[in-house]
């Protein structure tokens, strides 16, 4: 007679529904890992893979001025170069020559520019 009396009080608790429980979270388990799964697959067969190739540099639209300083005393031309790309860049060397002629040469070889278009950036300034 007491285990009757023990059954009558267990649906009382809900035994029912705390019994199922387990039992739901392991099918909501299972279900979402096939899912996923299945998801992961079609994923890699949808993404098409792709080469990023750089454009082709045009080193002189990019070329905002070129500064030459000539120190005759030291007989020596100090060049900076002011880039525009994604970020400024500056470009700093010495020449060893102070005629204009051979500095504007080494420039245009240096940069791999058209000499005209060397003179057309070219800012002097000549210290004696």
């Amino acid at each position: 007679m007491g285990r009757i009396k023990w059954w009558q009080f267990l649906p009382s608790l809900g035994l029912g529904f705390w019994l199922a429980l387990p039992l739901l979270g392991l099918a909501f388990w299972l279900v979402s890992g096939l899912v996923t799964k299945h998801s992961f697959q079609l994923s890699n067969q949808s993404v098409e893979s792709f080469k990023i190739t750089p454009a082709p540099a045009q080193p002189s639209t990019k070329i905002l001025f070129i500064k030459v300083t000539v120190d005759r005393a030291r007989n020596i031309s100090q060049v900076k170069v002011k880039q525009a790309t994604q970020v400024y860049q500056k470009q700093e060397f010495e020449l060893a020559t102070t005629e204009l002629e051979r500095v504007e040469t080494a420039i245009s070889q240096k940069l791999g520019l058209p000499p005209e278009k060397v003179r057309q950036l070219l800012r002097y300034q000549i210290k004696e």
